[in-house]
C-alpha cells in the first residue's frame, strides 16, 4: 500500500469516529460526570424500535374496534332472532302465570279458611289464643319466582307451579286432619254438655247416697237413691248437664220434680221445688235455672233431693259431681 492510500484510510477512520455527538451529564452537586455517546447507528436502531411499537399499537386498538363491532353485531342478532323465535312461548308462559296468580288466590283463601277452621278447633277445646300455625303456609321464606330475564322464565314458572302444588298438597292435608280434629272436638263437647256435672245448688250435703236410717223418726232402714242439698229457701236450682226435660210436676214423695234425660241413659231427678220453672220436653243447657228450692213432698226441710240414674239404675251422683 502506498502513502496515498495508507492516509486516506487512516483519515477515513478519523472521520467515522468524529460522526454523531456525546451526551454529557453533569451532577449539581456531587457525583462524577457522566459522558454519553450517540452515534448515527444507535439514532437508527432507536427509530426503528419507535416505529415497530407504534405500528404494533395501531394494530392492536384496530383489531380492537374491529371486535367490538363484531360483538355487537352478534348481539343485536341475537336479541332479534330470540325475539322471533320465542316470542310465542313468551306470550303461553305470560299466560300460564296469570292463570297460576289466580289458582294461588283461590289457594290464599282456602288456607285462610282452614286457618278458621283449627282457631275453631282451639277454641272448642279451650287451647286459648294460641297462634294459628297454619299461617307458615303463607308466610314461609321460599324462593318466589322471579321473571329477571326471558331465559329464567321457564325455570321460574315451573318452580311457582311447584309451590302451588306442595301447598295445595299440605293445605289439603291441614284441612283433613282439622276437620276430623274438629269433628272429635264437637263430640267430646256434647258429651261433656250432656254430662250432668256440675252441682245443681252450692249448699250443704245434709244426707249421701247410700243406706240411712229413716229421717221421719223409728229405728228402720233405706236406701237413699241420691243425695240432699241443703240452702236457703227459694235458692235457684240448675240443670247438671245438658238435656231434654222428660217430666216436671209433683211425684209423690219427690213433691215438685223435674227430671231431665241427658245422654246414652244417663237421666237426673230434682226433687221438693218450690216452683219449676221448665215444662216437659223443652231442651235445657247445662246451668240453666230448672226451679227453686223448697220443701215439697216427703221433706224435713228446705233442700234439694239430687239423683243420677244410668240405665235406669241409681248410682252416686259424687261420681259425676265436679
Amino acid at each position: 500500500m502506498d502513502l496515498h492510500e495508507h492516509k486516506k484510510s487512516i483519515l477515513k477512520r478519523v472521520t467515522h469516529q468524529r460522526s454523531g455527538f456525546s451526551l454529557i451529564v453533569v451532577p449539581h452537586y456531587q457525583g462524577k460526570t457522566r459522558k454519553i455517546k450517540i452515534t448515527p447507528f444507535k439514532i437508527y436502531l432507536a427509530a426503528c424500535l419507535v416505529g415497530v411499537i407504534i405500528v404494533g399499537f395501531v394494530s392492536l386498538f384496530v383489531a380492537y374496534r374491529t371486535n367490538c363491532n363484531e360483538l355487537a353485531k352478534l348481539k343485536g342478532m341475537n336479541s332479534e332472532s330470540l325475539t322471533t323465535a320465542q316470542s310465542k312461548e313468551l306470550q303461553l308462559l305470560q299466560n300460564e302465570l296469570a292463570k297460576t296468580k289466580a289458582d294461588l288466590d283461590a289457594l290464599t283463601q282456602y288456607v285462610s279458611s282452614i286457618s278458621q277452621l283449627e282457631k275453631q278447633v282451639r277454641d272448642s277445646l279451650k287451647l286459648g289464643n294460641s297462634k294459628v300455625s297454619l299461617e307458615y303456609v303463607l308466610n314461609r321464606s321460599t324462593k318466589k319466582a322471579e321473571l329477571q330475564s326471558f331465559t329464567d322464565l321457564p325455570t321460574s314458572v315451573a318452580q311457582l307451579l311447584n309451590e302451588t302444588t306442595n301447598t295445595t298438597e299440605l293445605a289439603q292435608e291441614k284441612a283433613t286432619l282439622l276437620t276430623t280434629l274438629k269433628e272429635a272436638a264437637d263430640t267430646y263437647n256434647m258429651l261433656l254438655a250432656q254430662t250432668p256435672d256440675i252441682w245443681p245448688i252450692y249448699g250443704t250435703i245434709t244426707s249421701y247416697f247410700g243406706w240411712r236410717q229413716n229421717p221421719f223418726g223409728g229405728s228402720t232402714f233405706g236406701f237413699h237413691t241420691g243425695i240432699d242439698i241443703a240452702s236457703y229457701y227459694g235458692a235457684p236450682v240448675r240443670a247438671a248437664g245438658e238435656g231434654e226435660v222428660v217430666f216436671a210436676g209433683w211425684d209423690g214423695g219427690y213433691g215438685k220434680c223435674v227430671r231431665i234425660y241427658h245422654r246414652d241413659g244417663i237421666e237426673t231427678v230434682y226433687g221438693h221445688f218450690s216452683e219449676i220453672a221448665v215444662k216437659v220436653g223443652q231442651k235445657v243447657k247445662k246451668g240453666q235455672v230448672i226451679g227453686y228450692e223448697g220443701c215439697t213432698g216427703n221433706c224435713t226441710g228446705p233442700h234439694v233431693h239430687f239423683e243420677v240414674m244410668v240405665g235406669g239404675v241409681y248410682v252416686d251422683p259424687l261420681d259425676y259431681l265436679q
